[in-house]
């Protein structure tokens, strides 16, 4: 009963915030919304709606708190919500979902590269922006990583996509010159992520 209540809780939210997100992003970026507790709070909200885009949120908060309180807000918001939709899949869905994803073999080897390797497979997962994060999140939920490892591996792969994300937010409107070699450096540094993520894989066996 419990985690049905939990289940259906989480999914009211969402919806809520689905139908509201149009009127909690317009007031975070009114001038008079300065403070930095609600846009905390507001920012978490709209990092758990899972087809929202967070990054244009995030670029939001960066032109209007700055790089540093932008950055810090992202991060939080960010990874708080990753960790609200891992403990909501764990305590809901996850045993019935592994049951059946153990019949797929392709997916059980996945399932035991995530434990095998929980920390690298988390990071990369989220330093690549391939995977879209909720799939991660609730991946991560179904298989037996433990919380806290998703957890450090969350912040730690987050860090620099979410303070780009607020350097961007800062820099695009008031200077473009700037804006772009970040993106050239983001992207640089993406690459090497990459290469350094299919040397791993090879070592590991994966396709």
């Amino acid at each position: 009963m419990k985690k049905w209540l939990l289940s259906i809780s989480y999914t009211l939210t969402v919806l809520f915030l689905l139908l509201n997100k149009e009127h909690l992003l317009e007031w975070i970026q009114q001038k008079e919304s300065a403070n930095i507790f609600l846009i905390q709070i507001i920012a978490i909200l709209l990092a758990l709606i899972p087809i929202a885009p967070f990054g244009l949120i995030a670029g939001v908060i960066g032109a209007k708190l700055g790089f540093v309180v932008g950055g810090v807000i992202n991060i939080v918001a960010s990874t708080s919500a990753a960790l609200i939709m891992f403990v909501v899949v764990r305590y809901t869905f996850s045993s019935s979902v592994r049951s059946i994803i153990s019949r797929y073999k392709s997916i059980d080897h996945l399932t035991k590269l995530f434990e095998t390797n929980p920390f690298l497979t988390v990071f990369f997962a989220r330093v690549i922006p391939i995977i879209p994060a909720p799939l991660v999140n609730m991946y991560s939920a179904i298989t037996r990583i433990p919380f806290f490892t998703f957890f450090l591996a969350t912040v730690v792969g987050k860090l620099p996509i979410m303070i780009t994300f607020a350097l961007l937010g800062e820099q695009l409107f008031t200077n473009t010159k700037n804006a772009i070699i970040t993106i050239a450096l983001y992207s640089a540094f993406l690459l090497l992520i990459y290469l350094s993520f299919r040397i791993w894989s090879k070592k590991k066996g994966m396709r």
